[in-house]
């Protein structure tokens, strides 16, 4: 039967080529095959092997590796090996995605279980841990296991004895998880110390947060269900910072002071595991400190170095430690407008800038054994992303030269896996030096989407009157017709930490995008001052009064429409989510006469319903800022809505909680304004899976049905 499926798809193929048609893609299929079947073709596993020059990959059910410099493949291992270790029970279909621990032995997870493998004696060694475990993080030097159940901290040893770090009663005490609501790149609660001596973790106390409401309506009656949700402007959690020793099993806390209600940030560990190094941010954000403490005593030692901003400050990075120099460390900081890599030694001093140029360093890449420092930059106006490298004498190249998007990985010899995409190129996978020459061709994709009806997009620069360039996207339908007028649909996020319109694969646009230009409509969507990777400048700019800077960009690009010849400015509709969600419902009400249709959903209506960590960084606080927060309350604007206007928000949305939306609602009942609304029972702040399917399409009908 298989046999005959394959025969029929490529009958099928081979007749749409034969006479000249493409299939239409489908909104199921572009939401739900668009990482899978139709994305571009990727090279599975594929890494460095450490301490060589050789690089592994999967293939089939086995693991391969091969060289830059020739074309032979080895296998190394298949799934029917691994399958023999006793935990897997013949399970594993296909083989494992692994991470390496040296050039011969490797772990990977498969359910409660850490699995390593020796290659050289062929030795299994599993690791097993309590099922209910999360925030797991594995020490690949002593192969301990630090994790969490529920609020507490466990560390699961490599000899099977488990440390209990904790035994809080108290759910509102939480221990070794993520703290500041994931702010400030914090992505989890636990750190291991340089050689596996010592685990640092986030001791979070939540008792004086207020409690937030939300409601489980998947039981008879439905039951209350608390989260802790500091708004801004009130009180929030506790953060301190905890040492356990694995030797003396002992627990010493950091002693950063006061005030309680600071930031923990960039937490580091010194190479000899004597010290660690907290970045400590005022809760005004605009204040940090790199503090070094003692980690046996957990003793202050001496501020490093100060950063100050008088808009914010924000940290995401730790301290990156120059190998066989554990006197030196590499920081990121935007003090002078980009975010560049800088040099600095211990004692404090700043030995020099180790990066120069005019736009944001988006990646630390690594250290080849020469100590060269490999990055990747979002170059021109942050459409791009290139790989450069900087050596000890301050020479700056750009290694990679086409223009598009660049990901790479360093191996120790400063060669380079280099995934490239632009929006000509689906995906080339090559090996190049650091003199840019392509050492080995690895993959060349080939359009995911042939077979069907697409256009690709155009990338449009639009000065806006501060002289900034802003980056744009526009996608139009296949069969375009630059006599006919079309509807366009703008999509929006407009948010910090986001940057929508890239020179990759489809412009980095969502394949849904393409799906509903096929409808005859123009789809448009425009980076405004407030986005990402383009200086502090830029995306500071908004500070105060999220909204305003923004709404001026966007409609630098409701004007560049109106300016087209095919575009129909009586039929344009608008549509995002969460600050894209604030967005769309900011257009809708303070620029009532643009749109006649706008989608908006998870919004943000009044800021000082938003969490703390985010919201006052941006924002400042109610008390600090009042006009600004009175002036981006858009239910202080529901009486102008002109268009039709539909509010869609998670019933559980613990992101932008549901009280958002539920303000607006009131707003237009007490204004006599009908504004539509619909809300997704179970779902937190993203529509997900299969049910994404129904969202875009009652996203697409709404804007149908009113335009």
């Amino acid at each position: 039967m298989y046999k005959y499926k394959v025969l029929f798809v490529i009958f099928i193929t081979t007749i749409f080529t034969v006479l000249g048609q493409q299939k239409e893609l489908t909104l199921k299929e572009s939401i739900l095959s668009s990482r899978s079947e139709l994305a571009p073709k990727k090279i599975s596993g594929l890494q460095w092997i450490p301490e060589t020059d050789n690089y592994c990959f999967t293939e089939g059910n086995n693991l391969i590796s091969s060289s830059p410099s020739s074309n032979e493949k080895l296998e190394i291992l298949s799934v029917e090996t691994l399958n023999k270790a006793e935990v897997l029970k013949k399970e594993l279909s296909r083989f494992p995605s692994i991470t390496w621990l040296n050039n011969n032995e490797f772990y990977f997870r498969k359910g409660n279980n850490y699995i390593k493998y020796n290659l050289q004696n062929k030795n299994f060694q599993t690791f097993s841990f309590d099922e209910k475990a999360r925030n797991n993080n594995f020490n690949k030097i002593t192969l301990d296991l630090a994790y969490t159940v529920d609020n507490n901290l466990f560390i699961r040893r490599a000899n099977g004895n488990i440390d209990k770090l904790s035994k809080e009663t108290d759910k509102e005490i939480v221990y070794g998880q993520a703290v500041h609501r994931f702010e400030f790149g914090i992505t989890k609660g636990t750190f291991w110390s340089s050689k596996g001596n010592k685990l640092a973790f986030y001791r979070k106390d939540e008792t004086m947060v207020t409690n937030y409401p939300l409601a489980n309506m998947n039981v008879r009656p439905a039951e209350l269900k608390n989260i802790k949700y500091p708004m801004a402007g009130m009180k929030s959690h506790h953060v301190t910072l905890g040492v356990y020793n694995l030797k003396s099993k002992k627990t010493i806390y950091i002693k950063t002071g006061e005030p309680k209600d600071q930031y923990l940030t960039s937490v580091t560990w010194s190479p000899d595991e004597k010290s660690i190094f907290i970045g400590i941010l005022n809760r005004d954000q605009n204040h940090l400190k790199m503090n070094q403490y003692n980690a046996e005593t957990g003793t202050f030692i001496k501020t490093l170095f100060e950063e100050k901003d008088t808009q914010y400050v924000e940290p995401e990075h730790g301290l990156i430690f120059v190998p066989d120099h554990d006197d030196q460390f590499l920081w990121f900081s935007s003090r002078d407008n980009y975010k560049q890599l800088y040099l600095y030694d211990t004692n404090g001093k700043l030995l020099k800038k180790v990066s120069n140029g005019n736009w944001d360093i988006t990646d630390f890449i690594g250290f080849d054994k020469k100590n060269n420092i490999y990055f990747q930059a979002a170059t021109n106006d942050a459409l791009e992303r290139q790989v450069f490298k900087t050596t000890h004498k301050g020479k700056q190249d750009q290694i990679t030269k086409s223009k598009g998007t660049h990901i790479a990985s360093l191996n120790q010899n400063g060669l380079l896996i280099d995934t490239f995409s632009n929006i000509d190129t689906p995906k080339e996978i090559t090996i190049i030096d650091q003199k840019s020459k392509v050492k080995k061709v690895l993959s060349k994709a080939n359009d995911p989407l042939k077979i069907y009806a697409y256009s690709k997009p155009e990338l449009i620069k639009l000065k806006n009157k501060e002289g900034f360039d802003l980056n744009a996207r526009m996608i139009k339908p296949s069969n375009f017709d630059k006599n006919k007028k079309y509807p366009v649909v703008v999509y929006v996020y407009g948010g910090s930490h986001a940057q929508m319109v890239r020179d990759s694969w489809l412009g980095a646009a969502p394949m849904w995008m393409y799906y509903l230009a096929e409808k005859g409509y123009i789809v448009f969507t425009l980076d405004n001052r407030g986005s990402h990777n383009r200086s502090s400048e830029f995306e500071q700019a908004t500070h105060r009064n999220l909204g305003d800077k923004e709404m001026e960009d966007q409609l630098v690009g409701v004007d560049y429409l109106k300016s087209l010849a095919f575009v129909d400015a009586d039929k344009m509709a608008i549509h995002g989510w969460s600050f894209g969600g604030f967005m769309t419902t900011s257009m809708m009400l303070r620029n009532p006469d643009v749109f006649k249709v706008g989608v908006a959903g998870g919004p943000v209506i009044d800021w000082s319903y938003y969490e703390i960590m985010y919201g006052e960084r941006y924002m400042d606080t109610p008390e600090q800022n009042p006009e600004g927060y009175k002036k981006s309350d858009l239910s202080n604007y529901v009486e102008n809505l002109q268009g039709k206007l539909l509010i869609i928000h998670g019933q559980i949305d613990d992101v932008v909680v549901p009280q958002h939306s539920m303000k607006l609602l009131k707003a237009s009942v007490d204004k006599g304004v009908q504004i539509d609304f619909f809300t997704y029972p179970g779902y937190p702040h993203n529509i997900r899976g299969k049910d994404r399917v129904h969202l875009m399409q009652k996203v697409i009908d709404y804007i149908e049905d009113n335009i």
